[in-house]
């Protein structure tokens, strides 16, 4: 797959799930935001320990606005020929429902939760019109610090360096929206404390329409993990696994500058921090490469694309599907991982067309024999699905051209066991 296999974790929204306020029934003007934001940021740089090195750009948007900017974002980074072989692949894997259309569920899923987001190319924040005014300082704190981390670590060539690896993107979001998480959080807790916000006010947002997130909820698992992972688990990434060491004023920095600067490479060094925090358990992905296999298909087969899953995908299909919204499951990982997508060590699908048939692969590399065999044996049985586990790789057939699944599982095996897929 040529470009960015980053998917929409590089569009910076803030959701509206992940704040804890009440709602307003008036939004502000743009002055109003402006003067608030003024007030602000000071107490944005105290919490980060940083200061701005110039003031962020502050605008308002309505949701036509937002929803070009997301789209013009994917442009870049999520391109829509990318965006179609990514869905029919995770078609094919059971990931998504069939006819899921995933470009309109992220969409859909942002015009409901989106609050503001952060443009790196302009650096501005944007807060949305149709924002209640008790909305604007959390909105303000998340985006302040996105527009303060940008001008010290410049979020876009952290993107650029991640290339098209979207485990490592994953990494880089993480760290990314852990910050403003962090920092939100810290916040709404200063103005908890000072009586400024009343956990009355936090209840009777998340009661509200808005706050129950029912489009979200109801969007393919994928779009869920993609979307809210990185601020739920980025956050507590950042605290090293540790919520309740979270800190009473200010955040970690010298744990933040390091991520910043080293960020994780795999969605499961974020889920398991003690895989990157650790330096003598710190756990690296495994290269997964696999041949173009288009001619064992037969004439017309070409392959159309190729990405990774993770840890964060591939617990979809190795257990029962979870509440990841639900707060408790930031604490005890149950709802974003299980035993059977545990001890990920790499992994890459290739996704193969021929007119409307197409073929799906799957390799995946395990940390040991015993990891590979729990994941062979959560994955649900399925007629459309061929798998073959040897040693610590398993691999999966999905699609048509049942009759040569067998075939491209054992090359595709042979694949992995060469020297590029051995275990440094």
């Amino acid at each position: 797959m040529s470009g960015r296999t980053v998917r929409p974790l590089f569009l910076f929204p803030t959701l509206l799930i992940l704040a804890s306020t009440a709602m307003a029934p008036t939004a502000p003007g743009a002055e109003e935001v402006r003067t608030l934001v003024a007030a602000i940021q000071p107490v944005v740089e105290e919490i980060r320990g940083l200061p701005l090195k110039q003031a962020a750009s502050v605008d308002l948007a309505d949701d036509t606005a937002a929803r070009r900017h997301f789209e013009a974002r994917m442009r870049i980074y999520w391109p829509e020929s990318q965006m179609r072989v990514e869905q029919d692949a995770y078609i094919d894997l059971g990931l998504l429902p069939e006819r899921t259309g995933l470009k309109d569920s992220v969409l859909r899923a942002l015009e409901e939760q989106t609050a503001g987001y952060y443009d790196p190319v302009r650096d501005t924040f944007v807060v949305l019109t149709d924002m209640p005014g008790s909305m604007t300082p959390v909105i303000a704190a998340h985006e302040l610090t996105h527009a303060l981390d940008d001008q010290y670590f410049n979020i876009d060539g952290m993107l650029e360096r991640a290339g098209d690896d979207s485990e490592r993107a994953g990494g880089v979001a993480a760290v990314v929206e852990g910050s403003g998480t962090l920092v939100m959080t810290l916040y709404i807790l200063r103005e908890m404390k000072s009586a400024r916000m009343t956990s009355d006010t936090a209840r009777e947002f998340q009661q509200s329409e808005v706050g129950q997130a029912r489009r979200l909820k109801a969007g393919p698992q994928v779009v869920q993990r993609l979307l809210v992972g990185p601020y739920m688990l980025g956050m507590r990434f950042l605290l090293r696994g540790n919520l309740a060491a979270l800190p009473n004023d200010i955040v970690p920095k010298a744990d933040l500058e390091h991520a910043f600067h080293d960020p994780p490479v795999s969605w499961e060094q974020v889920i398991h921090p003690e895989k990157y925090w650790n330096n003598e358990t710190r756990d690296f992905p495994r290269p997964v490469t696999l041949p173009d296999l288009a001619s064992m298909l037969g004439e017309g087969w070409v392959l159309e694309g190729e990405g990774k899953l993770g840890e964060l995908m591939l617990a979809i299909l190795t257990g029962p599907e979870m509440d990841v919204l639900d707060p408790a499951n930031v604490k005890d990982l149950r709802g974003w991982t299980n035993p059977g997508a545990a001890g990920w060590s790499g992994d890459r699908w290739q996704h193969y067309r021929h007119g409307d048939d197409t073929v799906t692969i799957l390799a995946t590399l395990w940390d040991t024999t015993k990891d590979a065999r729990e994941f062979r044996a959560a994955l649900a049985p399925s007629p459309h699905r061929t798998v073959l586990r040897r040693g610590d790789a398993v691999i999966m057939v999905t699609g048509g051209a049942r009759d040569h699944a067998p075939a491209l599982a054992r090359e595709a095996l042979r694949a992995l066991r060469s020297p590029a897929s051995a275990r440094p």
